[in-house]
C-alpha cells in the first residue's frame, strides 16, 4: 500500500546544479521542489519530484544555457504555476539531512535538519477551495 498525500502548493520550482567533487564531479542533477501543506494538520512537505520521473518533462521545460560560472548546462523552467492549487501525490521515499541555509538579510548560515519528500505521479486537483469563494 503506497502513501498519499492531499495538500496544496504553497511553491514549486525546479532545483538543479552540478556536482563539484566526487567521482561524479560535473554530473548535474536537478529536481523539482514542490512545497505541499496538509490543511488537516498544516504541516508543510518538502517534496522533490526527481528528473528521472515520467512526469518530470510534463511539468517542466529543459533548455541548453551557462550557468554563474560560464559552464554548459541544462535551464530547467516551470511550464506551468501549480502554486495555490489542491494536488495529490505519492511518497515514493522520505530521508531526513542536514542542510546549510543562509539569512539573506544578515547573511548568517545556519544548519537545520530538514526531511526530504521523494514523490511521484502528482496529480492536479484544481486551485485550492479557499481561491473559489
Amino acid at each position: 500500500m503506497a502513501l498519499v498525500l492531499t495538500g496544496v502548493i504553497n511553491g514549486i520550482r525546479p532545483v538543479g546544479g552540478v556536482i563539484e567533487t566526487g567521482s561524479r564531479a560535473g554530473e548535474q542533477w536537478h529536481f523539482l521542489s514542490i512545497e505541499i501543506t496538509d490543511p488537516r494538520y498544516g504541516r508543510v512537505y518538502s517534496c522533490q519530484l526527481r528528473s528521472n520521473d515520467r512526469q518530470y518533462k510534463e511539468l517542466v521545460d529543459i533548455k541548453p544555457g551557462k550557468d554563474d560560472k560560464g559552464r554548459d548546462v541544462e535551464i530547467h523552467t516551470l511550464k506551468n504555476d501549480l502554486a495555490d492549487h489542491k494536488v495529490k501525490v505519492t511518497f515514493v521515499s522520505q530521508s531526513a539531512g542536514e542542510r546549510e541555509i543562509e539569512d539573506k538579510s544578515t547573511g548568517e548560515k545556519r544548519t537545520i535538519l530538514q526531511v526530504r519528500t521523494q514523490v511521484t505521479n502528482l496529480r492536479d486537483l484544481g486551485l485550492s477551495e479557499d481561491d473559489d469563494e
